[in-house]
């Protein structure tokens, strides 16, 4: 009865050893999947303006004049999509990349996660940063949506466990420069990273009370400043130009309303959608999967406040720290500027450096104890398989609106007619040229209905010599679901000819209706 007793408590103890590291077997089934469904999520994405604008862009930089960019310039992306623009298959290169430093940065987590903690804080760390909602997901197959900055803020993050090295004074060199040049591409990053590692820095270095680690930490800030001061002067030197975020800070009786739209973007980025229409999953599922990402957020909180109240290595403390500074700081500006509010759902995006945060979180306020390491492993197995199932169903796919419906027809329309230069609305213009294929080119306008001037240039992901008139004919397309021009100015009454498809108008000139397009000072 002893033995039997002894081999059914072995087994158990067996059982349970492995249950706990289910999240390392959700990670690599959402990496399967992720994988599988990569091209179709990157195809889709050229219906996303954010993505396709800053292709084309890329691809017809042969221009003159002003280069006009958003709020968030991406120089890094940027460069690396001109540095590699000439290369055969560099669109599926561009497709790809987003999402292997994705994979690169979660991998980074999980292991300075396993060097403050254990082997099992690393996977799990790892786990949890990688099964983001489907949303998230397609985000992370860019090289824009503000992606470079979680990477970064990983990067920070393993860096910081190497600072009592002496090695770390050499690789602050590469590691602030980064840093920078991924600052001055999104400002985020101050706030989700820069700012973060300097706050954890400092801890380390009064806990241990090592002058060294502050002079490296100090070395590396230097660096990131310099580099992010001296890469927007020289791009701005070059003629590219930023619209700026305009970062007002909210009114005082915005910021509940402020406060609801960060729980309902934190849900999302972790797969509950209480923000789009359509909400999936289905309850009681986006109920849970809500209530756990929101609590792995709030972890990186905990663990911090539980090693500032006890000894702990000051490294993990320190560690702690950084991943809750990060997330705090992120929410507080979230909150209390109207930026997130004026986008709406798609400010989910400034929140993606969230996810590594929790996996951290959640790693070390688990370890220790069996118990919690057996609870923390079934949250990310429920969310991890949840968000699996999102992206089979085609959740993290990008519809194609109204232009995409008519695509082929269109483009084939066009082709025939010898009209491969016109001008739409800002959501359709991109879009159409770069799912074309570059082989029709369509500058983004809006409706302004000047004398004279129905048409005005939207400077988003342009550049200045677009609107300068060509020779030869043009066409101009009407979209009453794009929001820019939704309704045929009264210009078309010189249209050669005019086709529909669908609610879609198409309009062509014998003329570049540059002319008549209203440039911005």
């Amino acid at each position: 009865m002893t033995l039997t007793y002894a081999r059914r408590v072995g087994v158990g103890d067996r059982v349970r050893a492995a249950v706990h590291w289910l999240p390392a077997l959700t990670a690599v089934a959402y990496l399967a999947t992720a994988a599988v469904m990569g091209a179709r999520i990157a195809r889709s994405l050229g219906w996303d303006t954010d993505v396709s604008a800053p292709f084309v862009l890329v691809e017809r930089l042969r221009g003159s004049g002003t280069v006009s960019l958003p709020h968030i310039s991406t120089w890094t992306s940027l460069w690396f999509e001109l540095a590699t623009r000439n290369l055969p298959g560099h669109v599926q290169l561009w497709q790809a990349t987003g999402y292997a430093f994705a994979v690169l940065g979660a991998v980074l987590v999980g292991w300075a996660t396993a060097r403050v903690a254990t082997r099992w804080a690393g996977v799990t760390a790892l786990g949890v940063a990688l099964i983001v909602g489907p949303l998230a997901l397609r985000s992370l197959y860019t090289l824009d949506l503000h992606v470079s900055t979680p990477f970064t803020a990983e990067v920070l993050a393993a860096f910081l466990v190497v600072l009592e090295r002496p090695r770390a004074l050499v690789l602050a060199v590469p590691v602030g420069i980064l840093a920078g040049l991924n600052a001055a591409s999104d400002p985020l990053l101050w706030a989700a990273g820069i700012l973060p590692f300097a706050i954890a820095s400092a801890v380390l270095a009064a806990t241990t009370r090592r002058r060294d680690i502050a002079a490296k930490a100090g070395f590396a800030l230097a660096l990131t400043v310099a580099a992010a001061v001296s890469a927007n002067a020289l791009m701005h030197s070059l003629g590219y130009h930023e619209l700026g975020a305009g970062q007002y800070f909210s009114a005082i009786h915005d910021l509940p309303g402020h406060l609801l739209l960060l729980g309902r973007m934190v849900a999302l980025l972790g797969g509950a959608n209480y923000a789009l229409p359509g909400p999936y999953p289905v309850e009681p599922v986006r109920i849970l999967v809500a209530l756990f990402v929101v609590l792995g957020v709030v972890a990186p909180l905990v663990a911090a406040l539980r090693y500032l109240s006890r000894r702990t290595e000051p490294l993990r403390r320190a560690y702690a720290c950084y991943w809750a500074a990060a997330a705090a700081i992120l929410g507080i500006a979230f909150v209390v500027t109207s930026n997130a509010a004026s986008l709406g759902a798609g400010s989910f995006n400034y929140l993606l450096t969230l996810a590594p945060a929790a996996g951290a979180g959640v790693a070390l306020i688990s370890f220790e104890s069996s118990r919690a390491r057996l609870l923390a492993a079934a949250a990310v197995v429920f969310v991890g398989a949840t968000n699996l199932i999102g992206v089979v169903q085609g959740r993290a796919e990008t519809p194609p609106g109204l232009i995409g419906t008519y695509e082929r027809p269109l483009v084939r329309l066009l082709a025939e007619k010898h009209v491969t230069h016109g001008y739409a609305g800002y959501w359709d213009a991109q879009n159409l040229t770069w799912q074309s294929g570059m082989r029709v080119f369509v500058a983004p306008v809006t409706r302004c209905d000047l004398p004279t001037k129905p048409l005005c240039e939207v400077r988003i992901f342009v550049v200045q010599s677009w609107y300068e008139e060509q020779p030869g004919p043009s066409f101009l397309i009407v979209d009453p679901t794009n929001g820019f021009v939704t309704t045929p100015p009264p210009i078309v009454r010189r249209a050669s000819a005019s086709y529909r498809f669908g609610q879609l108008r198409v309009y062509i000139f014998p003329y570049d209706l540059a002319r008549n397009i209203h440039a911005l000072p």
